[in-house]
């Protein structure tokens, strides 16, 4: 861009580089606050018992139980 003087110049691109800094650092703020979230549910995933353990337990439990609604 071609202006009468070097300071014109000078302002003018360094409000372009002001308006890429601003939509860098909010693409930044936005990247640090999905890590964040995504850290919290892996600690949340790591602190549950694994899902076949659960299963195999549920189907223990309801083996031995006899079905009200069946003749025995």
């Amino acid at each position: 861009m071609q202006t009468g003087s070097s300071g014109e110049t000078r302002s003018v691109v360094g409000a372009a580089d002001t308006r890429g800094k601003h939509r860098i650092s909010a693409e930044f703020k936005r990247l640090e606050q999905e890590i964040r979230f995504l850290e919290e549910e892996i600690e949340q995933l790591e602190k549950m018992d694994n899902a076949s353990a659960a299963c195999k337990e549920m189907l223990i439990n309801i083996e031995t139980r006899p079905d009200p609604l069946l003749p025995e």
